[in-house]
């Protein structure tokens, strides 16, 4: 099986993250990650220690202080039990209902 250089790699990750993160901001994601944490019962160091981060990785996501990068979300989508791309949708759905004129 041929392998592929790590340059490769990296610059793949990074866009295919681009492509799945779209225009959902730090704020909208760590909304998404927040309700989806909290409709599930758990607390911050629970989360963190089923995704494997510390808390205060989580707490800088919800709060929007950081966005994340894909390795990270995706640990924290699966301690959540969501697909990764489940999470970012959600975000994106926030992002689209805080942007909506209200008439």
């Amino acid at each position: 099986m041929p392998t592929i250089p790590i340059r490769y790699a990296r610059a793949f990750t990074k866009s295919v993250y681009s492509m799945l993160m779209g225009p959902a901001s730090a704020p909208q994601i760590g909304a998404a990650v927040r309700f989806a944490r909290e409709s599930k019962g758990m607390s911050q160091a629970e989360l963190a220690q089923r995704a494997r981060v510390t808390q205060a990785t989580v707490s800088r996501i919800e709060s929007g202080a950081r966005r994340g990068d894909i390795e990270t979300l995706a640990l924290i989508a699966a301690g959540l039990g969501l697909a990764l791309w489940i999470l970012v949708r959600r975000a994106e759905a926030l992002r689209l209902l805080i942007s909506f004129p209200r008439s």
